[in-house]
């Protein structure tokens, strides 16, 4: 395995970054804000960590006295950690589109700045935000978490290329810090993906992109996954991405 480019720094994109930079596999993860790395869905959350991943390395800087997860001190150690690795560059930046090669394969991504970002696979762990329109009360917004600006340039290209796409919608009871509010966004249907195999098992959530070579999409923006199953997918991916044996990994 040469480079890998995750596109999306959520749960998914933090676990699949760090489990590969810890494996010594140079990584590169976008995020269009370095300030919103590993964003819970509320203010506090019930939930527990998925062993062996960066999240439960963490989880005790960030448990409150009810043992939820609380947003802010999460965020901030995950963002310590990711940027201790050597073999890991953070860099915020917006994805637009797929970059490809001369065979059609995906070499990357072109970003609204201007330089596309390149690796032999990308990974696209994007989310709640392709297409995404946030819905609080009256008010609609461009965006998959509150005031975080949706990637429709990205949800665009896709359509564009031929990737078939559904709309889903997400809905979030809020607490007492972040109101209650609901998300539509885009998935990739099941059929355009092979399912990441661990054990013999599918993962879920995780899936390379049947015809597109050096694609995979991991996390929520492959369906109806949760926060703990996003963490525990980029951390099985990571595993099997940095497996040089694995002809999959190096496609």
């Amino acid at each position: 395995m040469r480079s890998v480019l995750v596109v999306g720094g959520g749960a998914a994109g933090c676990e699949l970054a760090w489990g590969l930079a810890q494996r010594a596999v140079a990584t590169t993860l976008l995020t269009t804000s370095l300030d919103t790395l590993y964003a819970l869905p509320a203010d506090a959350w019930p939930c527990v960590p998925p062993p062996a991943t960066l999240w439960s390395e963490v989880a005790a800087e960030a448990r409150d006295a009810a043992g939820r997860q609380r947003a802010g001190p999460l965020r901030r150690a995950a963002k310590r950690e990711l940027e201790r690795l050597p073999h890991l560059r953070v860099v915020q930046s917006n994805a637009t589109g797929l970059a490809r090669g001369d065979a059609g394969e995906v070499v990357g991504v072109r970003t609204w700045e201007g330089p596309p970002v390149r690796a032999a696979v990308t990974v696209l762990a994007v989310g709640s935000f392709l297409g995404a329109r946030l819905t609080q009360g009256p008010a609609v917004e461009h965006a998959g978490r509150l005031s975080e600006m949706a990637y429709d340039d990205l949800r665009d290209d896709l359509r564009a290329a031929g990737l078939r796409l559904r709309r889903q919608t997400v809905a979030l009871d809020g607490d007492g810090i972040a109101p209650p509010y609901a998300v539509e966004h885009d998935v990739v249907e099941a059929d355009e993906l092979e399912p990441l195999r661990v054990g013999g098992r599918a993962v879920v959530g995780a899936g390379r992109a049947r015809r597109w070579p050096g694609l995979w999409f991991v996390g929520a923006c492959t369906g109806d996954v949760g926060i703990e199953t996003a963490a525990a997918a980029g951390r099985d991916l990571a595993a099997h991405l940095a497996d040089a044996t694995s002809p999959v990994a190096q496609r």
